[in-house]
């Protein structure tokens, strides 16, 4: 969809415009300090995403026209100079037009609808309605059921029984997400069908960037933080920093794919297997994950005999890291014997699927915020 395809250029990459910090104020005549909209103003027009006229106005309270917002929603999201993959052709905006490569990139990406097939009506006002539904389309949103939507919509307007059915959730969602322009003194109304004045198109965007700078740094906290999860507990690791060590002796189970037996296998043989779990720390961070694929080979085995020498495998098991580079783990799968004694060895054998007990060699480091297996 469009709109999927929207929402991951302005998560993934856009708003670059948006990292500019404000290096003077500009002040409009007719938006002084004390303005409802004055910081968002102020701000967006030293970053250059808005601007005022020739006579060093704003005109706050002006219509933004179709054309007009294409062109801020483009440069907000820095997508001026996307290909048009589709040419639209219309009587009222010849491609001489200022606004025509912005119009058409603006469709392309489902950020406005065309009028007809022929006409664009670039000077039309837009709706608060088009605005809160381009947000919510691009902007990470919880899904909320209906009923959550009219609540949040109840609290927040007087005028909620003007809101129609089919929009109460987009309006929720967007009510939650806390983009809405609200001017006073009406900002207790929503006003969804009303026209966007300049004003309220610099809250919305202001929104927009303070929405994308949230989600930047979320992102930058999930990149340098520890994977959390459920799993297997390893008590006795040493960790420093990002780095933590399983020791010499920790015990680790395996789900292997093929048959292994002490008595029958031949050193050489490859294989393949996965953890059985999560491996983790006693805080929960996935020192290895259940969804590694670990090429096996065997070392050696030690055969089952008479007097208390049972069989085991030596293994030598490799982890792929991010870099597709190949970490070492050497362990020993071998029968554990119950009870005092026992006086025939005893075979062992695991077989496709079963769980596999290895007990490490050699201590194991793991980088928890990457994940990766460290020689």
């Amino acid at each position: 969809m469009k709109s999927s395809k929207l929402k991951n250029i302005v998560l993934a990459s856009s708003l670059l415009l948006f990292s500019v910090n404000s290096a003077f104020a500009l002040q409009y005549k007719d938006v002084p300090i004390g303005f409802w909209a004055y910081g968002q103003i102020d701000e967006l027009s030293n970053e250059e995403l808005i601007s005022g006229f020739s006579d060093n106005t704003f005109r706050p309270g002006s219509k933004i026209t179709r054309a007009e917002y294409c062109a801020l929603i483009i440069k907000a999201i820095g997508q001026e100079n996307i290909p048009i993959e589709t040419m639209y052709s219309f009587e009222d905006l010849p491609n001489t037009n200022w606004a025509w490569g912005y119009v058409e990139r603006a469709i392309n990406l489902d950020i406005i609808k065309p009028a007809s097939e022929s006409y664009f009506y670039p000077k039309d006002p837009v709706t608060r309605r088009e605005m809160i539904t381009f947000l919510v389309n691009i902007l990470k949103s919880e899904d909320i059921t209906k009923k959550e939507a009219i609540q949040a919509l109840q609290n927040a307007y007087l005028d909620f029984d003007d809101i129609p059915d089919w929009f109460k959730v987009t309006a929720g969602k967007a009510e939650v997400l806390g983009v809405i322009a609200k001017e006073p003194p009406r900002e207790k109304y929503l006003d969804y069908d009303g026209y966007i004045t300049r004003a309220q198109m610099a809250v919305f965007l202001y929104n927009l960037k303070e929405k994308i700078d949230s989600y930047k740094k979320e992102k930058a906290k999930e990149e340098t933080s520890p994977q959390k999860g459920e799993g297997i507990v390893i008590d006795n690791t040493l960790r420093n920093e990002d780095v933590v060590t399983l020791p010499i002796q920790t015990v680790l189970p395996m789900m292997i794919m093929g048959q292994l037996s002490s008595d029958k296998t031949s050193p050489g043989q490859m294989f393949q297997a996965r953890f059985a779990n999560n491996i983790v720390d006693n805080e929960h961070n996935i020192l290895l994950s259940k969804d590694i694929v670990l090429i096996g080979k065997v070392l050696d085995t030690t055969r089952s005999k008479n007097f208390v020498r049972n069989g085991g495998i030596m293994l030598e098991l490799s982890a792929a890291n991010k870099n597709n580079n190949f970490t070492k783990i050497l362990g020993m799968a071998e029968y554990q014997a119950k009870g005092k004694a026992i006086i025939k060895g005893k075979e062992y054998v695991a077989k496709d699927g079963q769980i596999l007990y290895i007990k490490l060699y050699k201590p194991l480091r793991v980088n928890i915020v990457t994940g990766e297996v460290l020689d």
